[in-house]
């Protein structure tokens, strides 16, 4: 084996794998579902969790808005997180043609389908927050944390079912979903 060959297994051995860390994430998180929601499935008590009104979603909602270092931190993740959806090109399983992604997002299921776009690439006339310079996002954040916590339960449903193809952008993906996840579930 060559320096060069050492140097770069040793390396990819130093890396830290998300992958584990956001399966681990989301037991918690379905754990505290069950704690908190009476459903009969995953689907259900996470269709209860995206109604707001929940220390997961105030917990989001403070982080989205805070001006500290928390704030920056998580809002940088999050404009990651919606590069790396765009770029990983996941299908969305319950919506044809379309990528798991900010840009096409289902929050509600009840008869239908209601399909949300809660992002914008500049501000517009309605209020918005700004995560990044031309990354906006309305200023509801009981919306907006809907569509986050439908990301994460689509990203967990590939992951789980072995949808999702284990490459770069993809492993993007569940890095910031769990850097963002873990923020919010901070003190839970």
């Amino acid at each position: 084996m060559s320096t060069a060959e050492n140097i770069a297994r040793w390396k990819k051995r130093a890396a830290i794998d998300y992958i584990p860390l956001f399966i681990s994430l989301w037991l918690s998180l379905n754990a505290w579902m069950r704690d908190r929601y009476i459903a009969s499935s995953d689907r259900d008590r996470l269709e209860l969790l995206k109604r707001g009104e929940n220390k997961l979603s105030d917990r989001f909602a403070e982080l989205i808005h805070a001006k500290d270092s928390n704030g920056v931190t998580f809002r940088g993740s999050f404009g990651e997180l919606q590069r790396a959806l765009v770029n990983a090109n996941i299908p969305y399983d319950r919506c044809q043609d379309k990528i798991i992604s900010f840009d096409c997002c289902i929050i509600e299921w009840n008869n239908g389908r209601v399909e949300f776009v809660p992002v914008s690439r500049r501000k517009r006339q309605r209020a918005k927050i700004k995560i990044e310079d031309n990354f906006w996002v309305e200023n509801d954040t009981n919306r907006v944390f809907a569509a986050y916590m439908e990301i994460v339960y689509q990203i967990r449903c590939a992951l789980f079912h072995g949808a999702l193809v284990l490459k770069t952008e993809n492993d993007r993906v569940i890095r910031h979903l769990y850097l963002t996840l873990s923020m919010i579930m901070e003190h839970v």
